[in-house]
């Protein structure tokens, strides 16, 4: 993967990330934040695998690092949710999803060695959305947890 190939993915998922934020009626003043950490989020998660990481510790990375950003950028002492969901979603398993989805209707129509080959593949999409979910909440908690001892840091040293 080329440099350049990261940073369309990453403008791809900041447009996405905004996009969300539009949907989900986040204040004007706040799309920029959506953003920012769409680009970032996808930039680390990309740049992460280029560097040698798997998919998922990449995503954890990627997950915290838009943790970390969100409360750095917002103004305010707590980040809007919204900021943070809108940024996190373009690190989904979403492929993954739709996947078991897909793999759930066939399933219940296929018999014999068709039955067997759609089970595999469910069960390996199950796999990968949930551990590209679980990286996500392990980023996200380990991004805030960072930014909690820091403030606490922080107010030690006033």
């Amino acid at each position: 993967m080329s440099l350049l190939t990261i940073l369309a993915n990453s403008l791809w998922a900041a447009l996405f990330a905004t996009g969300f934020g539009v949907i989900l009626t986040t204040p004007t003043r706040a799309l920029v934040s959506c953003f920012m950490c769409g680009f970032v989020g996808r930039f680390v998660r990309d740049l992460s695998m280029l560097g040698g990481l798997s998919q998922n510790w990449a995503t954890a990375v990627a997950a915290a690092v838009v943790a970390l950003l969100a409360i750095a950028i917002v103004r305010r002492r707590t980040v809007s949710p919204v900021v943070l969901i809108c940024g996190i979603l373009p690190l989904g398993a979403t492929v993954a999803v739709f996947n078991v989805i897909l793999d759930l209707m066939r399933v219940s129509s296929l018999t014999g060695e068709a039955l067997s080959a759609a089970s595999v593949s469910l069960s390996a999409n199950i796999g990968k959305a949930s551990t590209g979910t679980l990286a996500i909440a392990l980023g996200l908690g380990a991004g805030l947890a960072i930014a909690r001892f820091a403030r606490r840091e922080e107010a030690a040293d006033a």
